[in-house]
């Protein structure tokens, strides 16, 4: 990766070696925090996330307004200071304590992004960083896969009775690991695309490619849907034909059915075994719906997270849902799971509903941009790749969101919002550009920002 890289096209200084390596650090830190040192209380990921914000406030230049830059900081400014009030008063509560730290973590990275002048060369040093973070989880897994190790610790520590546990790597829980390689995918494919050197190109594909097989490994039946889901929205957005594109949609809906129908009862550690006869159902809109102990105990969690959001609408704070379910309890049953399963009810519950609806507006609005960039610019450009992959991990979020314990307490999905949120950003300042660049040369080892033709066809 260029040192040189140039700056913004508003005339903005280019990043210094010391802002590349901070980019590129982003990703790795915040997916290997589990073995990496720890002072005290204070992990890897939270020192590095404000060292990283620093440099952000001392980096910031005046630039031009723009509106999901502002949408963005204001959610994340109440987000930390609600975050680092729980750090103050809540040192020694369990869940409260390291989840409000992991968050104020992840809310400085986003913010420090956001100082930052988002041009190509930082989206390169953050797509490098993915890279680093997929090609390291990757050597771990093939060693768990073939020795036994787990790294750091796991969720059979918790569960010594679980069965058909997946590949866990560093993630504790191999649905963590399953939710990061739906994040990385879409971006290793990304990167690929946007780098300048063709060695390069050539490591980030294998890594995605890499990464469909070690999805398998987790066992996680909501990532092996993602391998169906992903793709077909790639297909349908790259592709201009509507009779593939109508094909594509069909076969992912086909394939991701029969994955949760086929792995119903064989997900990673079920947490409830039946007996011969028994069985467990959803009731849902008068329909009985069969469902193994998992996906019932998820279930009732989110119900349980909606009579929290009736009873407090303004949130209760990181760990909030575990405190208030372990303390009040529930009539529904969750066979004593007290984590949430479901980010989007995690983060109503703990930070209400205004802040909720205002993720989801973000959200929205990244969707609808990566959706606008992909129609507008032609094959080839860096643009449309980086909207194809941005429109991929949204499509995929509402599995990514149910497949963690806890999705607001896990850092490499801050690092992920933070990377989607700066690719979005980048790609509103190109089309609010005056500027038409050209295409990325395949030879093309030296250019620092090349720009992207708007093909007179898209």
């Amino acid at each position: 990766m260029s040192a040189n890289g140039t700056s913004s096209q508003m005339g903005h200084r280019p990043l210094t070696r010391v802002g590349i390596l901070l980019l590129a650090l982003i990703a790795p830190v915040s997916v290997l925090n589990p073995v990496l040192p720890h002072l005290g209380p204070v992990s890897a990921f939270a020192g590095f996330s404000v060292l990283f914000f620093v440099y952000g406030l001392l980096h910031m230049r005046k630039q031009k307004p723009d509106s999901l830059r502002q949408l963005v900081v204001l959610l994340c400014v109440p987000l930390l200071a609600i975050s680092l009030l729980a750090v103050v008063n809540g040192f020694n509560v369990q869940y409260v304590f390291p989840q409000a730290v992991v968050m104020s973590g992840g809310v400085f990275i986003a913010l420090g992004l956001l100082a930052l002048p988002l041009s190509i060369n930082v989206i390169r040093s953050l797509m490098f960083g993915v890279l680093f973070a997929s090609l390291c989880t990757s050597l771990f897994a093939l060693i768990e896969i073939t020795t036994g190790r787990h790294f750091g610790a796991t969720y059979l520590d918790a569960n010594p009775d679980a069965t058909k546990l997946g590949v866990v790597t560093v993630f504790y829980n191999p649905n963590n690991y399953a939710a990061f390689l739906a994040l990385a995918i879409p971006l290793l494919l990304a990167g690929a695309a946007i780098t300048t050197r063709r060695w390069l190109r050539v490591i980030y594909v294998l890594a995605a490619i890499v990464s469909v097989p070690l999805m398998v490994a987790t066992s996680s039946r909501f990532g092996l849907a993602t391998l169906f889901i992903a793709p077909a929205t790639w297909i349908f957005l790259r592709l201009r034909s509507h009779v593939t594109q109508a094909i594509a949609f069909v076969l992912t809906l086909v394939g991701a059915v029969l994955i949760l129908r086929f792995q119903q009862g064989s997900a990673a550690g079920d947490i409830a075994p039946t007996r011969a006869g028994d069985s467990y159902t959803i009731d849902f809109l008068g329909l009985q719906i069969p469902a193994d102990s998992s996906l019932l105990a998820r279930w009732n969690l989110s119900l349980n997270g909606l009579d929290m959001m009736a009873q407090n609408p303004l949130g209760s704070g990181p760990g909030g849902y575990t405190v208030t379910a372990q303390a009040e309890g529930s009539s529904r049953l969750t066979f004593n799971i007290t984590n949430p399963h479901n980010g989007a009810i995690e983060f109503f519950t703990q930070f209400g509903v205004l802040l909720g609806i205002l993720a989801v507006v973000i959200t929205v609005a990244l969707f609808a941009l990566s959706i606008r960039t992909n129609s507008r610019y032609g094959k080839g450009t860096p643009e449309r790749a980086l909207a194809s992959a941005l429109a991929c991990v949204i499509t995929v979020l509402p599995l990514i969101l149910v497949m963690n314990s806890s999705f607001v307490g896990v850092p490499h999905e801050w690092a992920g919002f933070a990377t989607c949120v700066a690719i979005g950003v980048y790609l509103r300042s190109q089309s609010l550009s005056a500027t038409i660049p050209k295409r990325i040369q395949p030879d093309d080892e030296t250019a620092s920002e090349p720009p992207a033709q708007i093909s007179a066809g898209a």
